[in-house]
């Protein structure tokens, strides 16, 4: 009885209010929704590595003054952009396709990385942890393969929201910058399933 009542409150609200950190679905208006730490098409490894931001809202957001960091206490500060609703935003190391892996980024930063486990954090011009993702060796982070987010709005930092993608692009390492994730779902006996994991941790 307790798992249909669940399931139910699953069906009618997919998506419930709360931080971006183990345990909670994400209610970030705008997540980190693709990251990929090791590149083989790219000159270097440095130069293939990307992260891919999706707006979930129904609003334009500016993301001026927003902030991506790392465990390292690097950071990328971004400038003025206004990314529409279910909008992408690909940040990388190199601007240059033939050297990146063959994307065309939005924004290019510089003394960042992103290693093959660690943290990433967005922040809001304010400081204000819009959505962060603490990864492990336990996670599906690939050679050549991006690291995608499932759903949007599923738990952020855990390593079942998140897959390694099916489907190459540029020079031959797999991902889908600036695109539907290819792992992508949003059926209802997923979105379930994400509901419960959030609800009895």
């Amino acid at each position: 009885m307790i798992l249909l009542s669940i399931l139910l409150i699953a069906q009618i609200t997919p998506f419930v209010p709360g931080g971006s950190g183990e345990g909670t679905l994400s209610s970030g208006i705008v997540v980190i929704n693709e990251f990929m730490a090791h590149p083989l098409a790219s000159y270097t490894e440095t130069d293939g590595e990307w992260v891919e931001l999706y707006n979930r809202s129904g609003d334009w957001v500016n993301l001026s003054g927003w902030i991506l960091s790392n465990a390292l206490g690097q950071e990328v500060t971004m400038s003025t952009y206004l990314l529409p609703p279910d909008g992408y935003y690909v940040l990388c190391a190199c601007g240059e396709e033939s050297m990146n892996g063959g994307l065309v980024p939005d924004y290019v930063y510089s003394n960042f990385t992103i290693n093959d486990t660690g943290r990433l954090t967005l922040r809001s011009p304010s400081r204000e942890i819009i959505d962060e993702i603490i990864y492990t060796s336990s996670w599906p982070v690939t050679a050549g393969h991006s690291c995608e987010r499932i759903n949007p709005g599923w738990i952020s930092s855990t390593s079942s929201t998140w897959d390694e993608s099916t489907i190459t692009f540029g020079n031959g390492d797999f991902g889908t910058p600036g695109s539907l994730n290819s792992v992508y779902e949003n059926s209802f006996a997923q979105n379930s399933w994400a509901f419960i994991k959030a609800f009895v941790q």
